[in-house]
């Protein structure tokens, strides 16, 4: 039994020693986009990013789903917040913008549901460029749901956090700064693309 174990443990040590000396892209549990320690630390960020992103979208579609019997994702709940903003109709380019968004085709599946919804309408010209589309009555009584449910939700338990405003004003500026980065590593990476 204890050669057994003498044994057990050298090859836990071995296999220690082997780690150690082995790169990080070798490493059990490394992979391609931690190469270094300054991209372990981009891909921890993206992640949480990412997480952070799809539990936003996530609880915008339960909000909406608890207020409105439509079935909505949390991209099309982005879509009829922001025709809904200012109470002034929007161009599709201009809802594009607001959010960032350069999935046009993506962004009118998105308006087409919400008019079929009956949330959102279109006026103006029959030109696609030129049509605009703002929420419908109904559209108008949902987001204020929304808004009410929103408001009677999430500003309680963010206010019980040490610092929230400080921290969220903070974390504010950075995103943005960060989206401006992606923005134009995107560019770069467009300008390499078919380069050797």
């Amino acid at each position: 039994m204890l050669r057994k174990t003498q044994k057990a443990a050298a090859r836990r040590t071995g296999a220690a020693a082997r780690d150690k000396q082995q790169p990080a892209a070798e490493r059990a549990g490394s992979w391609h986009l931690a190469r270094t320690e300054t991209e372990r630390r981009l891909s921890e960020f993206e992640f949480r990013l990412e997480r952070l992103a799809q539990a936003y979208y996530r609880w915008k579609a339960a909000c909406l789903a608890a207020v409105c019997d439509v079935p909505l994702t949390g991209d099309d709940v982005a879509v009829l917040n922001v025709v809904r903003m200012g109470d002034e109709p929007k161009r599709l380019s201009e809802i594009g913008q607001l959010l960032n968004r350069v999935d046009v085709p993506n962004l009118q599946y998105a308006t087409r549901k919400l008019v079929k919804a009956g949330l959102i309408e279109t006026e103006g010209s029959s030109s696609r460029k030129e049509t605009r589309y703002r929420a419908t009555e109904r559209g108008y009584t949902v987001t204020e749901a929304y808004a009410s449910l929103r408001a009677a939700t999430l500003p309680p338990m963010l206010e019980a956090l040490d610092g929230w405003a400080d921290k969220a004003e903070a974390a504010g500026s950075h995103l943005e700064l960060v989206s401006s980065l992606y923005t134009q590593a995107a560019q770069v990476a467009i300008t390499r693309r078919h380069q050797p």
